[in-house]
């Protein structure tokens, strides 16, 4: 992801961009953490996947994240989305057009 600003242009590449919107998810109270003691191959499967798309000049999100139990979902996933955004636009300048957020399960 390129963008210009008045003393040049910055490129971004969307893993970078990836690990912004995964590292913003996991700071929101609720999503699943990762605990020490679950093996290599659980961590891998429960931890938060985002894909980010350029689509003119504003990224599209795409966040998969488990719930921790006994959240309320609906706010949680706002929190998420805020985070999210405020996250990317100010550490990056550019504006997030949209979070989806994908719940696969809840950790009990």
């Amino acid at each position: 992801m390129a963008n210009t600003f008045r003393n040049g242009q910055v490129k971004i590449a969307n893993d970078i961009l990836d690990q912004l919107a995964i590292r913003a998810s996991e700071e929101v109270n609720g999503v699943y953490g990762i605990n020490s003691d679950q093996n290599k191959h659980n961590q891998k499967a429960n931890s938060p996947k985002a894909v980010v798309n350029n689509y003119d000049g504003r990224l599209h999100i795409d966040l998969t994240v488990n719930l921790d139990k006994n959240v309320n979902v609906r706010k949680t996933v706002k929190n998420i989305q805020e985070n999210v955004i405020r996250v990317i636009e100010s550490m990056t300048g550019i504006e997030v057009a949209r979070v989806n957020v994908s719940i696969p399960k809840i950790e009990i």
